[in-house]
Order: C-alpha cells, then sequence, then structure tokens
C-alpha cells in the first residue's frame, strides 16, 4: 500500500509540475525574432573577390596567371592577409595554374561549379581558404547554375572605442560561417532561386545566418532584388560593385550581416581585386 501511495504521489507532483515546464518552454523566444541586435561596424572582416567581371575567363595566360600570383603572394602575403578570397570564373582550362598559386600561399581550395560550356569546358570559380573544411555542397538554381557553400574559418577584428570614438584596442576574432556564392546569369536561374518553393527558402532554412557573395548579369540586378524581397524581406541585396557585363552583390539577413564598404585594386590586364569589408 506504500508503495501504491509513494506512486501516486509522484504521479500527482508530476502533474502539478507539467504546466510550469509547459509555461517556461511556451514563455522563452527560441525563434530567430529574438535576435534583435543589428550588425556594427564595431566587427569587421574582408573577403577578396578576384573578377574581371565580364564573361570572359580569368585566366587567358601567363601574363594573368603571374599578375594573380603576384598579388595572392605579394600583396596579400600568402596567407596572413586573407583568410577567403574567390577568384570568380578561374574556370577548369588554367586548372593547373590555379593550383600553383594553391601550393604557392599554403592555402586550400575548393571549386565553385556553374556550369559546361561543351563536354570538356566548365566555368565556375575557385575558393581559396586557409583551413581545412569538412564538406563543400552545391544546390542547383535553376539550368546551369548551382549555389555552392561551406563553412570557412572567418578570421575578424573586434575594434573597441572609448566614449569619444578614439580606438583604444583591437581584437582577432574566428568563427566558422555560412557562406554561399552564386552566379545568376538568366531570368530562369533568379525564378527559381526566390519564391515560396525556391532554393533561397531552403538555403535559409539550413542556415538563416548565412553570407552569400556571387556575381550577377547587370540587367538582372533588380530582378534578383525583387526576387529576394518577395520572398523574404528580412534579407538584403548589396550592390558591391559593377563591371562592363556584371556586378558583385551581396545577400544576407539584415540581422546578421552588413555590408561596409569595397575596395578595389587592379591587378593587371583587366583583373580587379576587390576587398569587400563585412560587418556582424
Amino acid at each position: 500500500m506504500k508503495n501504491i501511495q509513494k506512486y501516486l504521489s509522484a504521479l500527482l507532483a508530476l502533474a502539478m509540475a507539467a504546466p510550469v515546464f509547459t509555461g517556461c518552454s511556451d514563455d522563452y523566444e527560441y525563434s530567430l525574432s529574438s535576435v534583435v541586435a543589428k550588425p556594427s561596424d564595431k566587427f569587421n572582416a574582408r573577403i577578396q573577390f578576384v573578377s574581371r567581371l565580364s564573361d570572359g575567363a580569368l585566366i587567358t595566360g601567363d601574363a594573368d596567371y603571374t599578375a594573380l600570383n603576384n598579388y595572392m603572394v605579394n600583396t596579400l602575403k600568402s596567407r596572413e592577409e586573407a583568410w577567403l578570397t574567390v577568384f570568380d570564373r578561374s574556370d577548369n582550362a588554367n586548372l593547373d595554374k590555379v593550383m600553383q598559386i594553391s601550393i604557392n600561399t599554403y592555402r586550400w581550395t575548393a571549386f565553385a561549379f556553374n556550369g559546361l560550356t561543351n563536354r570538356t569546358t566548365y566555368k565556375g570559380s575557385t575558393l581559396f581558404f586557409n583551413q581545412p573544411t569538412r564538406s563543400v555542397k552545391a544546390t542547383a538554381c535553376g539550368k546551369g547554375c548551382y549555389v555552392t557553400g561551406f563553412s570557412p574559418l572567418m578570421e575578424g577584428t573586434r575594434t573597441d572605442k572609448d566614449e569619444n570614438g578614439t580606438v583604444t584596442g583591437t581584437v582577432d576574432i574566428a568563427y566558422d560561417i555560412n557562406f554561399r556564392t552564386v552566379r545568376f546569369e538568366t531570368n530562369e536561374q533568379i525564378n527559381a532561386f526566390g519564391g515560396e518553393n525556391g532554393v533561397m527558402n531552403t538555403l535559409k532554412r539550413e542556415n538563416m545566418n548565412m553570407l552569400m557573395i556571387g556575381t550577377v548579369k547587370n540587367d538582372l540586378l533588380g530582378a534578383l532584388e525583387s526576387a529576394v524581397q518577395n520572398t523574404d524581406g528580412s534579407f538584403k541585396v548589396y550592390n558591391v560593385a559593377s563591371g562592363s557585363a556584371y556586378t558583385i552583390f551581396m545577400l544576407a539577413e539584415e540581422r546578421f550581416w552588413g555590408f561596409t564598404d569595397v575596395a578595389p585594386i587592379s591587378v593587371g590586364n583587366g583583373i580587379e581585386a576587390y576587398t569587400i569589408n563585412v560587418m556582424w
């Protein structure tokens, strides 16, 4: 009888506690809507995006390779001044030269596939990063378009200031982020990206705090902005820089990332290196 009484007492105690446990779960805001802080220029990181911003390949001969190698080895000091560098349209025609730059700079690489131009030639970008990554994933987004994502170790800086705005110190910060890149060339690709059942919604459900930097044809930038706005108004497309045929854009949820500025320099032979400063 005593055991039965103890059992009933335990059940009664649990029954009384259940509403309390449930109340705690309901009252606590676990969703992303609880994130209220906006990105601050106190936290900064730089990404290099190297491109012709045209329909042409990045490397067309030895002169281009020499210019790019000089930029990576001397300007960026191999891996000292960079944690993520994108070679837009590096393609596969000069893969041996791109791999030699990787060796010269002691950096890891991954290929962001765009599509085939014929059976043996494919278009895409090379990603240079400093730490190994477990996986690189490509998601189809319409014909001839793939969104490539991985989680590199971001190397950024926190800048501390006093009440007068004077810098009092800086602190190095490093952690893994969700980075994605893509190249949009047609309306069909953008339509596949946006919309309720589009690629953007699939990707943001995986990682709401993703950071995307890619290229879009100049005359399709407006279509991309509309597609993103109609899919989720909390995401923003930033116009980073425009060239003869393509625009570099940055896409992010405004609570997690912000675009600060961009500093372009000439690498040579019509190639530009855009240092993109982002805040979080």
